[in-house]
């Protein structure tokens, strides 16, 4: 409690062991001490005024991006981490505006780790070089064709085959094994068997785009693999 018989100076009163200045403006001459009506009044007014300037917060607040990041980065409301923030700023009486800025810091930070979809198309397009297109169109198809079902009974592996040709690297990685397969037969631990691509495979691979492009090495290959197969004839 105010203790004014304590007071250090007559304009000051000691609470909790701290001594405490009163303003000219709460102070009544006339009684000699503080005026209690003007500072009850000065806090309700106050308070009054923080209540007036703070916005009440929506409903449902909006989850939107700035401009620069709305091409890379996708907002789900349904999130558990965006309703969890929703939440969070409704109890703390947030408004639009200032949970505008807070999700912008959020997701500012997540663009560093973010997937830039043209920057990974004009990697891609460098790697494969003039034939880009109809590499892409070619591995598009082969994916199709060998998991095409299997993917379309599982979302889990549709959403992991998005992740991985998001990135330039993850499509070269499926080219690189798509090439890897044409080549040869599936490895195996066995140690006997063939070396080399058998037969099937040898025509697979000269039906491949590269083979039909003239790709040296792939040509090379489909020479060799043959006279393995039959020596002494050709």
């Amino acid at each position: 409690m105010f203790d004014f018989a304590k007071s250090e100076t007559p304009r000051s009163v000691r609470f909790k062991g701290e001594s405490l200045p009163i303003p000219e403006a709460f102070w009544d001459a006339e009684a000699d001490g503080p005026n209690l009506g003007a500072l009850v009044k000065s806090h309700a007014d106050l308070r009054r005024k923080l209540s007036e300037t703070r916005p009440e917060p929506p409903e449902t607040y909006e989850l939107s991006l700035p401009e620069a990041l709305a091409a890379r980065i996708r907002a789900d409301t349904d999130d558990p981490l965006a309703k969890g923030a929703m939440d969070w700023a409704r109890r703390h009486g947030l408004g639009q505006e200032a949970f505008s800025e807070l999700a912008a810091l959020y997701f500012g930070r997540l663009s560093d780790v973010a997937v830039d979809p043209d920057a990974e198309q004009g990697k891609l397009r460098e790697a494969l070089g003039e034939r880009a297109e109809a590499e892409i169109a070619g591995l598009g198809r082969w994916i199709d064709g060998l998991l095409g079902d299997v993917i379309a009974e599982s979302a889990d592996l549709h959403a992991a085959l998005d992740r991985l040709t998001a990135t330039a690297d993850g499509v070269m990685l499926v080219k690189a094994i798509k090439d890897r397969l044409g080549e040869a037969s599936v490895p195996s631990m066995r140690a006997s068997g063939p070396k080399g691509p058998d037969a099937s495979a040898l025509k697979a691979l000269q039906g491949s785009e590269a083979y039909l492009a003239g790709d040296p090495a792939t040509r090379r290959r489909v020479a060799e693999g043959w006279a393995r197969l039959f020596p002494g004839e050709g």
